[in-house]
């Protein structure tokens, strides 16, 4: 299961859709599973790996996956090559995922890069790794070309994401 968790208010509407898109790629059930509230003190950009480990109160399952989704802007993140900006944030083979909204307008009028940035933090989570194929949303978020795909995996990456979560549920 995919839970979204919000840290953020946003329309019941898009936050449906939103779930039947994660759904549609997994294959698992996915549902909003609520608000929750960024850790006291932490001011905006928020730091990612903090909130991963600092947000409580999501009910989860152990099997469960859960995405953080915020309207904040995310703390850019310090890689070898200097600073990058961060649209989402996931520890690869973990449970918790977070992505944000910021650099888009609204989850409505941009809903596939949004879409797109969120099947990859939560490909990662399932140990997918990146993929040449510009059209299949592991396809690395920093290229130029990122927010224009769909919001799709290729073939491999879904069969991947097929057998890790078929392995998860045994």
């Amino acid at each position: 299961m995919i839970r979204v968790v919000t840290l953020d208010p946003f329309d019941d509407k898009q936050l449906a859709k939103f779930n039947r898109t994660l759904y549609t790629a997994f294959g698992v059930g996915s549902e909003h599973s609520g608000p929750a509230e960024a850790p006291a003190g932490m001011s905006e950009p928020l730091d990612a790996e903090k909130l991963l480990d600092e947000v409580k109160g999501v009910r989860a399952y152990k099997d469960d996956k859960v995405l953080l989704l915020t309207s904040r802007k995310l703390k850019d993140r310090e890689l070898l090559s200097g600073k990058a900006p961060t649209t989402g944030f996931a520890r690869y083979g973990k449970d918790r995922a977070v992505l944000t909204i910021a650099p888009f307008k609204d989850l409505e009028k941009d809903f596939k890069p949004i879409a797109r940035h969120a099947l990859h933090q939560l490909g990662t989570l399932w140990e997918l790794h990146h993929c040449l194929d510009p059209r299949c949303s592991m396809y690395p978020p920093w290229t130029p070309s990122f927010n224009q795909g769909d919001h799709i995996f290729c073939t491999f990456c879904r069969e991947k994401s097929e057998q890790k979560i078929r392995l998860a549920k045994s």
